[in-house]
């Protein structure tokens, strides 16, 4: 059946294509019999003017002599045209196109299509698997597009975000974490950034929550503790450490100050519930409590009707407001975990200074703190800007973080910098070079460290 419609196909075309060659003699006689039309009528005309005496005999003889000869001259002309257009020429351009034709179509289809295979019915093709090889494939040559231009854009964080996530959901675990790592170099504040990779790593090892997991988890704890995410992944590696006591009571306390609406409350809840029966602990009535909280303090359908019909501006303005309010309360009462929460807010508004006001003020309330000192320290080194170079309050904050964790890599990166734009390339290199051991080899922070060392290597020797 296709090869009928094939040859209908190339039919029309050859015909299409040599009929201006076949007709081209006929187009010039038509001409020339129009030309020798006009010139009869003038000779009719010349002699009714000579019948009613306008014009002299004499006179008329010289125009009709002379439109005779032009008559004879068109006839000549004519003849030669049809002969040299039509006669030769002509015909073996149709000739050549009535073969090439359909000789180049069938072998560019030979070439490139599928002449050999045989017909597939309808009934009998899985049009769901076709669907979902076509659907693997683009995603494929999307990445494969994303990768090569987040090499001309690398500090592009949207774009390694979305390549990282495309990742996981093709199952490409590790290079889904490692995708996430490299965006945490440009967002080395973001917890959720960490908690992705975190998580990658976790699905690549099979729900076991690995060292790069682990550690992962702990940047994003230390950036914000508030964060479900770390604080549920955390308490399931010390479960699976064998603190499964230790591991239940976390996630309690996680189930019992989250908003019952928040989407990983079900999975939380069994969490509990299987860790609970294993243990044999008695939970008492956790959920049944949390059911009747989230019936008379949870949004009306009212309020998230009308918090979904805002614009984006009056979002920004409840944020911000929301923001004021928690200010106003830390001013009036400061408190550990307000003032972190005060700190990261600032910090999503990117307003960095207050942010690092903030955690300075949890910090004089728990000067021994971890998370509230490198969050202080980083939020200096965002609030520098584009400079690269961490001021010297990071650097101090920074050395701060050092003595209380010799194998923190964020802080063990911006002394590194801080060394190298001082010009002193031994310390820095120094620094790098622990930082390479204490990170994953092939990770993003591994990755620049080499790079960085190599940089100033090169300048040595120069």
């Amino acid at each position: 059946m296709i090869w009928i419609v094939f040859s209908i196909i190339l039919l029309v075309v050859v015909a299409v294509l040599v009929w201006p060659f076949v007709r081209t003699g006929r187009q010039t006689r038509a001409h020339a019999d129009q030309g020798l039309e006009v010139y009869r009528q003038q000779l009719d005309e010349l002699g009714s003017d000579v019948a009613r005496g306008v014009i002299g005999k004499a006179e008329a003889e010289a125009m009709e002599t002379e439109i005779k000869r032009r008559m004879l001259r068109m006839g000549r002309q004519s003849v030669k045209s049809a002969q040299k257009s039509g006669s030769k020429t002509s015909w073996q351009i149709a000739v050549i196109l009535i073969i090439a034709v359909p000789v180049i179509s069938i072998a560019l289809y030979a070439d490139l299509g599928s002449p050999d295979s045989p017909a597939r019915p309808l009934a009998a093709r899985n049009i769901e698997a076709e669907r979902a090889a076509l659907e693997t494939q683009d995603v494929a040559s999307l990445i494969q597009r994303r990768g090569d231009a987040l090499k001309a854009q690398p500090d592009n964080l949207d774009g390694w975000v979305l390549l990282a996530r495309t990742l996981s959901r093709l199952e490409r675990y590790d290079e889904a974490a490692e995708t996430y790592m490299k965006a945490t170099l440009l967002a080395p504040n973001s917890a959720e950034l960490f908690i992705g990779a975190g998580e990658n790593y976790y699905f690549a090892a099979e729900g076991a929550i690995t060292p790069a997991a682990e550690k992962a988890f702990e940047q994003a704890g230390a950036i914000d503790p508030d964060n479900p995410g770390a604080r549920y992944y955390l308490a399931l590696r010390d479960a699976q450490g064998g603190d499964r006591s230790g591991a239940l009571q976390k996630w309690i306390a996680l189930y019992e100050e989250s908003p019952a609406a928040a989407p990983f409350m079900p999975v939380l809840a069994r969490r509990i519930e299987q860790t609970a029966e294993e243990t044999g602990t008695d939970i008492g009535d956790l959920f049944d409590r949390k059911m009747a909280s989230a019936e008379t303090t949870g949004p009306s359908s009212d309020d998230i009707a009308a918090a979904a019909n805002m614009s984006a501006e009056e979002r920004q303005e409840m944020i911000t407001s929301m923001v004021a309010g928690l200010a106003a309360r830390m001013e009036e009462a400061p408190e550990y975990e307000g003032l972190m929460r005060l700190g990261q807010a600032y910090g999503t508004l990117q307003k960095y200074e207050e942010s690092a006001d903030a955690y300075a003020r949890a910090r004089a309330l728990k000067p021994e703190d971890f998370a509230a000192l490198q969050a202080e320290a980083l939020s200096h080194v965002q609030a520098a800007g584009d400079a690269g170079v961490p001021p010297a309050s990071a650097v101090e904050l920074y050395r701060l973080v050092l003595d209380r964790n010799p194998d923190y890599p964020q802080a063990l990166w911006y002394l590194g910098v801080a060394e190298a734009a001082r010009g002193n390339n031994a310390e820095a290199i120094k620094l790098w070079t622990r930082l390479q051991v204490v990170t994953e080899p092939g990770s993003a922070v591994n990755a620049a460290a080499t790079e960085a060392i190599k940089s100033l290597s090169g300048a040595d020797k120069n």
